[in-house]
């Protein structure tokens, strides 16, 4: 009986530690792993808090804090990239031992089963933008130039059009819009005075910066703040 007693006690303990370290550190993996899948940054750093401590292993969190530098959302490079949460509770039978058969999307949302609050939020700056559009259009606008400014963005450039080659300013601003990222032109400016009659709304139209981007627990673009030199964007799970 004493030796069932102390296999009993040993098993709780084992079973008391399990709970109290293995759990949290599984959580924290699962979370970082999520930043790093969303933004493939490198370097993640990610802290958890609860009041009393020991309710991590159950699942609650009462607030979240990570950050990552240097990452990347979609094709689009943004630094100081941070996620906070709060008041969130995660599965621990789901995250321990997932459900067959269920894709990645599926599983993310049986993992968090409730979050009061997740906002991630990011800047991307004139280099940022400048690389992107490179990228994106830069058989149409060659050796693109950004300036960022609370009032909006400015571009300038090259284009050619009907064979000449013509100096052309871009005013626009980054907007939220459906839960993406958008680069809005507000107006379009050529020096060239024969050029002027190109309809380049179409040649140059607005676009979506964050296309195809699927950002976990939900999380989409809401709010766009422009600052000197770069842009302040967030994003924040649906309700």
């Amino acid at each position: 009986m004493k030796k069932f007693l102390a296999f009993i006690v040993v098993l709780l303990m084992a079973a008391g530690a399990f709970i109290q370290f293995a759990v949290p550190k599984a959580l924290t993996n699962y979370l970082k792993n999520k930043v790093v899948e969303m933004t493939s940054a490198q370097e993640v750093t990610l802290t958890l808090d609860s009041l009393p401590s020991a309710k991590i292993a159950f699942g609650y969190i009462d607030s979240l804090h990570c950050t990552a530098d240097d990452a990347t959302i979609g094709e689009l490079n943004l630094k100081k990239v941070q996620l906070d949460g709060s008041t969130i509770h995660i599965d621990v039978k789901e995250l321990l031992l997932p459900t067959d058969g269920l894709s990645r999307d599926e599983r993310t949302e049986r993992v968090l089963k409730h979050a009061s609050r997740l906002e991630l939020s990011g800047v991307i700056t004139e280099d940022a933008l400048k690389n992107f559009l490179i990228q994106k259009i830069g058989d149409q606008l060659r050796s693109p130039q950004v300036s960022m400014t609370p009032e909006g963005i400015s571009v300038e450039g090259k284009v050619k059009i009907l064979g000449r080659e013509a100096d052309v300013q871009i005013g626009g601003q980054i907007i939220a819009r459906d839960g993406d990222l958008y680069f809005q032109m507000n107006h379009i400016n050529l020096e060239n005075a024969i050029l002027r009659r190109v309809n380049l709304d179409k040649f140059l139209g607005d676009f979506n910066i964050t296309e195809r981007v699927k950002l976990p627990f939900d999380m989409q673009f809401r709010t766009v703040e422009m600052h000197q030199g770069e842009a302040f964007v967030t994003a924040t799970k649906s309700n």
